[in-house]
């Protein structure tokens, strides 16, 4: 569980440092683009949409290194990137097959789904409270479902859907305790891609 909260922040900040170096000489001040990073949690709509006149708060990258056979694919969306801990979800997988689209991925084996080798979906709420989901195995079922399905994969952007619930554990007894969930759906994301 903690290794799956440290891997969570850890590939949140390298986003948030992925996103700060990133070069916005492309970007008009006054631009508006076809990004946003959109969802519904527990009811209540929220949407990041990208300021490309501040900072790159929606990024997606998508590597593979087929001599090792390992693929990796991260969707962020931040409401503030200079605010890590808040308003913040991040989805990523990584496998030792390509990602395809209209493939829906799960956290949970299924007939009806692919499961990756690793699959993390986190959300840090305004609080600064972290919900996430992990990949489940036959034997221990943690955590809740989850889906990702890709839509479109390009060298400008990456666009999908995902749904699912998230949990938040409390460890500090050295005990599993659940102490909150949220529930996501209508997750909808095109985030312009940085390989960088």
């Amino acid at each position: 569980m903690k290794q799956g909260l440290v891997l969570f922040t850890l590939l949140s900040y390298l986003t948030i440092i992925v996103a700060c170096t990133s070069n916005n000489d492309d970007h008009n001040d006054n631009q508006l683009t076809d990004y946003y990073f959109k969802f519904t949690i527990d009811g209540t709509p929220i949407s990041y949409n990208l300021k490309p006149d501040a900072q790159v708060n929606l990024t997606g990258s998508y590597v593979s290194d087929e001599h090792n056979q390992l693929y990796a694919i991260q969707i962020t969306g931040s409401s503030d990137i200079f605010k890590p801990n808040e308003n913040q979800f991040v989805i990523y997988l990584n496998d030792s097959s390509e990602f395809t689209i209209s493939t829906t991925y799960s956290n949970s084996e299924s007939p009806d789904t692919e499961t990756p080798f690793y699959f993390v979906m986190g959300y840090y709420d305004k609080n600064g409270e972290i919900f996430t989901a992990s990949l489940n195995s036959p034997a221990l079922q943690l955590w809740e479902n989850c889906y990702v399905k890709f839509d479109e994969i390009t060298e400008s952007g990456i666009k999908g859907t995902f749904s699912g619930d998230l949990l938040r554990y409390d460890t500090s007894s050295g005990k599993n305790l659940l102490a909150g969930s949220v529930h996501i759906e209508d997750g909808k994301f095109h985030v312009p891609r940085n390989n960088e």
